[in-house]
């Protein structure tokens, strides 16, 4: 069995006739004594024949995915991934947490890799603790999908406090989580960037993801041309949220 496997998977690079793709019988049954005897073999390529994975994503937050959100809608869907996202206007942390909108979105779409935009709404909150226990549902919510939040932005008729980038930033770990706050992004209004700004903040998140700092490292494809960008569903800033 384990000859068999081999012989699929491994493409022997050797100084000698062997040409690559063909092996030998007495070289295999050599190999195959080392690596069960636990000895090092030399000169040896494996070649990985797994197909990239090819993801499904799911991305959900605030009306700030509005701006945000065609953008890398259109590189998922350049690169062939499916790609999902939710809107909910004015949403905070606590408002997925306490609702089953996140768990009725996972079931539905079934992603393998979530991208959150949240926080923004949750800034000038005194309480910070109730704020930990949502992010923390959340992540409960999420489970072992591996998942990346993109950062609050600062709100510019609000005195600068990043308590709320940095507490979700400690909970996520920095390896999860594109911090956002200190982006200088051009406004329609006091909150809301322009579509050239979100572009940008876009394009340095896509970056971010490909740059090997990201926990789960994601290359996506420049688009070429652009694709209506469709949410999966959109709620109003009166929406409650489904009751768990």
């Amino acid at each position: 069995m384990l000859k068999t496997i081999l012989t699929t998977l491994f493409t022997l690079s050797l100084s000698t006739a062997l040409t690559a793709q063909v092996i030998d019988d007495d070289i295999l049954d050599s190999l195959v004594s080392d690596i069960q005897q636990g000895k090092p073999v030399e000169n040896v390529v494996i070649d990985n024949p797994s197909e990239p994975v090819q993801h499904r994503i799911l991305v959900f937050g605030d009306e700030l995915l509005q701006g945000l959100g065609p953008w890398i809608y259109n590189h998922a869907w350049a690169t062939g991934y499916p790609c999902f996202t939710s809107i909910w206007q004015e949403s905070t942390t606590k408002r997925w947490a306490y609702s089953a909108d996140l768990q009725n979105l996972i079931r539905k779409v079934k992603p393998t890799f979530i991208i959150v935009c949240l926080g923004t709404h949750d800034q000038g909150e005194v309480d910070l603790s109730t704020r930990e226990a949502a992010v923390k549902t959340i992540l409960l919510d999420m489970g072992d999908i591996p998942f990346v939040w993109i950062g609050p932005i600062a709100v510019k008729t609000m005195k600068d406090d990043r308590s709320i980038a940095d507490l979700i930033r400690q909970l996520v770990g920095a390896d999860r989580f594109y911090d956002s706050y200190n982006l200088r992004l051009a406004r329609e209004d006091e909150l809301h960037p322009t579509t050239e700004a979100c572009r940008r903040w876009a394009e340095g998140f896509v970056a971010w993801l490909d740059s090997g700092e990201a926990a789960h490292p994601l290359h996506f494809i420049p688009p070429t041309t652009s694709v209506p960008f469709k949410n999966v569903e959109t709620h109003k800033a009166t929406y409650q949220g489904k009751k768990r």
